[in-house]
């Protein structure tokens, strides 16, 4: 899972991401795990930012079209729309999803599917824009990184090393 998170949490969370790691490990199998882990979450989440889901639609309405229904479920016939849920993107593989409390960002995370150089850069360019909001973070749980998107410099690495990892995908 990609999450925005505060930036001023790095060391709870590559401290999360350990225990992620070594819980992964002690359950991993040769079919999958033998349990789960629930990550722990900050309450709060990004609502002390202030950032209003209109300012977000502000933001990346120039190049990211916001999704009229969001909805959870499984297979084919189980489907629950979530409201207080606004996603943009391209397609369902490349995403932005923002919980919001009364219009105002609560949580916020990402799918990544990267088919080509064009995902790259949609994503660099979505998570430039919302660098330009308010200081965040995008904590990585899956390959356990932690960095500021403000830094674009690691943001690019980051991404470069995401899409190569993409393309080394059968």
């Amino acid at each position: 899972m990609l999450e925005l998170v505060l930036p001023g949490q790095q060391d709870e969370a590559e401290e999360e991401m350990g225990h992620i790691a070594r819980f992964s490990e002690k359950h991993r199998t040769e079919a999958g795990y033998t349990d789960l882990y629930v990550r722990k979450g900050d309450a709060d989440g990004l609502t002390g930012l202030g950032i209003r889901i209109a300012d977000i639609k502000a933001a990346v309405s120039s190049f990211a079209q916001p999704y009229d229904i969001v909805s959870t479920g499984y297979g084919s016939s189980y489907r629950v729309e979530c409201p207080r849920i606004q996603a943009f993107g391209p397609n369902e593989e490349t995403a932005l999803f923002c919980e919001h409390k009364d219009g105002i960002l609560y949580k916020a995370w990402l799918t990544l599917e990267f088919e080509d150089r064009d995902r790259y850069e949609w994503t660099l360019k979505l998570l430039r824009a919302l660098a330009g909001l308010a200081p965040l973070a995008l904590a990585d749980w899956n390959w356990g990184i932690h960095l500021e998107l403000q830094d674009d410099a690691a943001l690019a690495a980051y991404l470069e090393n995401y899409l190569d990892e993409e393309s080394d995908t059968p």
